[in-house]
C-alpha cells in the first residue's frame, strides 16, 4: 500500500496447473452413465460418455474397451480395433480378449483372432464364453475337428448346455457324421424343448441322412415355433425338392421370398422348382431377379442356362453358362451342361473341350464322358463314342440312356447285331423305353426286317416327341382283319409331311377293301391329295370331320397290310401335278435347251436329324455342271445359303411356290429332280420323277442301306456318304451321273 493510500497489486510469478489424478468418484460416476446408456441401446450417448470418462483418463481400460464395443456395434470395426487393443494392452482379461477377439474376425483377421482367445484360454482355461466363441471361430476357418473338441470340452465342463449341443451337432454334420449330429439335437431337445434352433439343426442333421420326410417335418416344428422364418420356409422348401414335390417348395421359396425379397438362394431355389414344374419361362425371369441382386451368382448363371435350353434359346443358354463358369470354372455339372448347349448352336470342338474339361477335374465324373459321347456321335467319331459309352457303363450299369447310344454308335459302325443288343438292353433296364424300341424298329427296318420293324414301330405313340401327332377317337381303330366293306374309315396323317406323301400310296388299298375312305390330310398337301386314287372324302386337318366308323393313322398301314421288301406298293406315280399349272411353269421358266434339274439341299432346321441329312449350298456348288439349268424347288433359303444363293446360276422361285400343288407342278416341269431326304424328295418319288436323292451315312429307315436303289421309288437313285459328314464325295459321283439322270425324262 502506498502512502496516499492508493495501492497495487504485483504481478505473482506464474503457477504450473494443478496435475492431481481425477477424482475417482467423478470417473465411476461417468462409467455408471455410460453403461447405463450402453445397457439400453442408446449408443450415441453411451458413445459420448465413454469419450468424456477417456477425456479425464485416457488410458482407462475398461472406458476403452466398452467405447471400443459401442463401435463394433455401430459397424465401425476399424475405430473399434485400437480401442480395444490399448484395452487388452493394459487389462488383458478374458472377456475383453474375447471381445477384441470379435473385432478381429469381422476385419478377417481370423487367425489374429484366435491368437487373442488362445491367451483369453491361458489365463482361464474354463472360460465357456471363450470356449464358445473360440469353437465358432475354428468353425468359420473350417477346423471342424478342432470346432468340435472345443465343444465336447465345453460340454464337459456344462452338461446341460443345449445350443453346446445344437452347435456341435453343425459340426458333426461337416465331418460327415450326421448320425452324431442327430443325436445331439436329440439331446438338446431332451435338455430344453423344442427350440427354434435345434428344430432347424434337427432338420439338417436329417437331411444329410436322406430322411427328407422327417427333415421337412422337424422344418415344420421350428416354423410353428418360429413363424415366417426365411431361413426355415427355404431349408423346408429344399427337402421338398429332395422329395421331388417342386410345387411345395415352390410355395415355401415363395413364402421366404416375400418374408426376406433379397434372399438370394431362396430365389434361386425358387427356379429350380419352377425348372422342375416345367415353367422354364418363369424359372428364367427367377434367375434374372436373382442374378439383379448378385450378379455373379453362380448357381442362377447355370439354371438360367438350364431355363433357357429348355426354351430352345441355346445361344442365351451358352452365355449364361460361359458366366457361370467365370464364377465357378471347376463346376463339372454346369461344363457338361454348357458342352450339351454348345453342341445345339453347332460348335462341336468347344463342346468337346468342355468335356474334357469336366474329366480333367474329376476323371471318373460319368455325366462328363456321356456328353463327350453324344459330341463324338454327332460328329461321326463313333468308335470313340463307344469308348465314353463304355466307361459310363462301367460306372453305372443301369443308365438306360448309355445304352441307347451306345446302340446308335453300333449302327452308325453297321454292327446291327451288337445294335439290336445294345438296344435290348435298354428296354431291358426300362421295359416302356419307347424311344429305345422305336430306334430298334428304325434299324430293323433298315435292314429290312419289316415283319419286327412295323410292329414294334407302335411304340412311337409312347414316344414324347411324337405324342403330339397321337390322335384319341371314340370308334375303334382298324387293325388288319377287321372287316372294312360297307364301313367309313378315316385315314390321317402323323409327324411330317414326307411320310405323308409316302404313305398316302396305301388308300387306294384300303378303298380295295370295300371302304369308304375319308382321308385328312395337312393344309399344304390337300389340293394335291385331290388327285390321290381311292378317296372319297377329302378335308384339311383342322376341319370339322364327317362321320366314321373306324381310323388308322397312315404309318400304320404297312404294318397292317403286312408290307414286307416284296409287297412294297410301288406300281407307279401315285400323285399327279395340275396339268395346266405344269404348263404355267414351263412358260413362265421359258425356253432351254439345257436340261432343267431342280434342287434341295436343305429340309426343316428344325428336323430332329437336319444336321445329318441337310448340306450347305457352298458345299454343293461342284455339282452345278452349266450345261444344266439349276432350278431350286425350296421355298425357305437359309441366312447362311442366302448370298452363296445370290452369286450361284441357280433359279430362286420360292416366293411363288404357295402350296404342294404348286411345288408338284413345277417338279414336273423338272427333267430330274436332286434332293436331300425332305419332303420334295417324296414329293418327286410320287410323281415318278427321275431322282437322285442325297443322304446321310446311317439314313432314315425307308432308304434301307448298301444300295443304289429305293424299292419304294422305282425312279430313284440313291447317293449314300461312304463315311459320316461327308458329302464331297456324294456330289463328285452326282457330277458323273447327271448325264444318266437326265437320260430318262420326258419333257
Amino acid at each position: 500500500m502506498t502512502p496516499n493510500g492508493e495501492g497495487t497489486t504485483l504481478a505473482s510469478a506464474p503457477v504450473a496447473p494443478d496435475r492431481r489424478p481425477p477424482d475417482t468418484m467423478q470417473l465411476e460416476r461417468l462409467l455408471l452413465r455410460a453403461r447405463k446408456a450402453h445397457h439400453e441401446g442408446a449408443l450415441q450417448h453411451a458413445e459420448h460418455a465413454y469419450a468424456e470418462l477417456l477425456a479425464l483418463d485416457p488410458e482407462h481400460p475398461e472406458a476403452l474397451h466398452l467405447l471400443g464395443a459401442v463401435r463394433f456395434q455401430q459397424g465401425r470395426l476399424d475405430d473399434a480395433e485400437p480401442l480395444m487393443r490399448r484395452s487388452v494392452e493394459r487389462q488383458p482379461v478374458p472377456l475383453a480378449l474375447a471381445n477384441y477377439s470379435a473385432v478381429l474376425a469381422g476385419l478377417g483377421r481370423e487367425h489374429d483372432a484366435l491368437a487373442r482367445l488362445d491367451e483369453a484360454l491361458a489365463i482361464n482355461p474354463l472360460h465357456q464364453r471363450v470356449l464358445f466363441q473360440r469353437a465358432g471361430l475354428l468353425a468359420q476357418l473350417a477346423r471342424y475337428d478342432e470346432a468340435c473338441a472345443v465343444y465336447d470340452r465345453l460340454l464337459e465342463l456344462t452338461p446341460g448346455f443345449a445350443d453346446g449341443y445344437v452347435k456341435r451337432s453343425d459340426m458333426l454334420r461337416a465331418l460327415g457324421r450326421a448320425g452324431d449330429a442327430l443325436a445331439d439335437c436329440d439331446r438338446a431337445i431332451a435338455l430344453a424343448g423344442r427350440t427354434f434352433d435345434a428344430m432347424r439343426a434337427r432338420g439338417l442333421a436329417l437331411r444329410d441322412l436322406g430322411r427328407f420326410r422327417d427333415a421337412a417335418d422337424s422344418y415344420g416344428h421350428a416354423l410353428a415355433l418360429r413363424p415366417g422364418s426365411a431361413d426355415a420356409l427355404f431349408l423346408r422348401g429344399v427337402a421338398y425338392l429332395d422329395l421331388h414335390d417342386p410345387e411345395h417348395a415352390l410355395a415355401d421359396f415363395n413364402a421366404a421370398i416375400a418374408a426376406s425379397p433379397t434372399f438370394v438362394d431362396a430365389i434361386f431355389n425358387s427356379s429350380v422348382a419352377l425348372e422342375q414344374l416345367g415353367r422354364h419361362e418363369e424359372a428364367l425371369m427367377r434367375c434374372d431377379r436373382a442374378l439383379a441382386i448378385d450378379p455373379r451368382h453362380a448357381r442362377s448363371l447355370a439354371n438360367r442356362g438350364n431355363a433357357a435350353s429348355h426354351l430352345g434359346r441355346f445361344a442365351d443358354a451358352v452365355d449364361s453358362y460361359a458366366r457361370a463358369l467365370e464364377v465357378e470354372p471347376g463346376s463339372t455339372g454346369v461344363l457338361c451342361n454348357y458342352a450339351s448347349a454348345l453342341m445345339q448352336v453347332a460348335r462341336h470342338d468347344d463342346a468337346h473341350d468342355m468335356c474334357d474339361r469336366a474329366l480333367a477335374i474329376d476323371p471318373h465324373y460319368a455325366p462328363a464322358s456321356f456328353t463327350r459321347a453324344r459330341v463324338r456321335l454327332e460328329t461321326h467319331r463313333y468308335d470313340d463314342a463307344l469308348d465314353d459309352l463304355a466307361r459310363v457303363i462301367a460306372a453305372t450299369p443301369r443308365d438306360k440312356l448309355a445304352h441307347f447310344h451306345r446302340g446308335s454308335a453300333l449302327r452308325a459302325l453297321r454292327r446291327h447285331e451288337d445294335a439290336l443288343h445294345a438296344y435290348a438292353e435298354a428296354i431291358d433296364i426300362d421295359p416302356d423305353y419307347a424311344l429305345a424300341h422305336c430306334m430298334r424298329a428304325f434299324l430293323c427296318l433298315s435292314i429290312g426286317d419289316f415283319e419286327a420293324g412295323w410292329a414294334e414301330y407302335e411304340w412311337r405313340w409312347r414316344d414324347s416327341q411324337l405324342d403330339g401327332s397321337r390322335r384319341d377317337f371314340a370308334q375303334p381303330r382298324w387293325t388288319h382283319g377287321m372287316p372294312l366293306d360297307g364301313q367309313t374309315i378315316l385315314l390321317y396323317p402323323e409327324q411330317g409331311l414326307g411320310d405323308t406323301l409316302q404313305f398316302c400310296r396305301y388308300v387306294p388299298l384300303v378303298k380295295a377293301l370295300g371302304a369308304r375312305v375319308v382321308v385328312e390330310a395337312p393344309v399344304e398337301l390337300k389340293a394335291l391329295f385331290a388327285t390321290l386314287d381311292g378317296v372319297d372324302v377329302l378335308v384339311a386337318r383342322g376341319d370339322p370331320l364327317p362321320p366314321f366308323d373306324l381310323h388308322c393313322p397312315l404309318l400304320s398301314l404297312p404294318l397292317e397290310f403286312r408290307t414286307d421288301l416284296s409287297s412294297i406298293p410301288a406300281g407307279g406315280p401315285y400323285l399327279r401335278a395340275d396339268p395346266a399349272r405344269v404348263e404355267h411353269w414351263r412358260a413362265r421358266l421359258g425356253e432351254s435347251d439345257r436340261p432343267r434339274i431342280g434342287l434341295v439341299w436343305s429340309g426343316n432346321p428344325l428336323h430332329l436329324n437336319d444336321r445329318n441329312r441337310s448340306i450347305t449350298l457352298a458345299d454343293l456348288l461342284p455339282l452345278l455342271d452349266e450345261r444344266y439349268e439349276w432350278i431350286s424347288l425350296q421355298k425357305v433359303i437359309r441366312d447362311e445359303d442366302r448370298p452363296v444363293l445370290d452369286a450361284s446360276p441357280i433359279r430362286f422361285v420360292g416366293d411363288e411356290l404357295t402350296d404342294f400343288a404348286e411345288t408338284a407342278a413345277l417338279t414336273e416341269a423338272m427333267d430330274a429332280v436332286i434332293s436331300v431326304d425332305t419332303s420334295v424328295a417324296h414329293l418327286a418319288g410320287a410323281l415318278g420323277r427321275p431322282l437322285a436323292v442325297m443322304l446321310p451315312h446311317t439314313p432314315d429307315f425307308r432308304w434301307l442301306l448298301d444300295r443304289d436303289d429305293s424299292p419304294w421309288y422305282p425312279g430313284a437313285r440313291l447317293f449314300r456318304q461312304p463315311e459320316g459328314g461327308q458329302w464331297a464325295p456324294v456330289v463328285e459321283r452326282l457330277r458323273d451321273a447327271l448325264p444318266a439322270l437326265v437320260a430318262g425324262a420326258s419333257r
